[in-house]
């Protein structure tokens, strides 16, 4: 697979918010906190507040990666190519940058969290949804590498 990597920038904002749009389409279980234009500005301000990675496969956009610091913030890979191992690569390349990585998944997302914890994450907090936009109950996964 010969998926490139780029750092996004204000040009990108569109695709991001389009790719985020996609995946809020596709899963009805996500409740509709945000309105259209809200979710439409979503690329510029997640650009605002972290560092986010575009990933390019055969000259198509396939997702993107957003960091902060050692925070995953958002991954999102497009459906028609999810199960292909973007998702995974991505993964790989922040986990190349940081020695650990810590993110959030809401807990009813087993597909997200088997990903995660096939990388090597682990559950090391839940919430009862209070302190996110969606209050959806989630959990914070962590990586850490190991050295030796």
């Amino acid at each position: 697979m010969s998926l490139h990597f780029t750092r996004a920038d204000l040009s990108d904002a569109t695709e991001i918010s389009a790719i985020l749009e996609e995946w809020y389409l596709a899963n009805s279980w996500i409740p509709p906190v945000h309105d259209p234009v809200e979710r439409a500005d979503y690329g510029r301000v997640l650009l605002d507040h972290s560092e986010v990675t575009m990933l390019h496969w055969q000259g198509q956009c396939v997702g993107f990666l957003a960091l902060e610091r050692d925070i995953v913030q958002s991954l999102y890979i497009r459906s028609q190519f999810q199960r292909r191992g973007f998702g995974r690569a991505a993964m790989s390349y922040a986990q190349s940058q940081c020695d650990q990585l810590r993110l959030w998944v809401f807990q009813s997302d087993r597909r997200a969290q088997g990903f995660y914890r096939s990388l090597g994450f682990q559950v090391v907090e839940t919430s009862d949804g209070q302190d996110n936009d969606y209050n959806l109950p989630d959990m914070m996964l962590c990586w850490r590498q190991t050295h030796g």
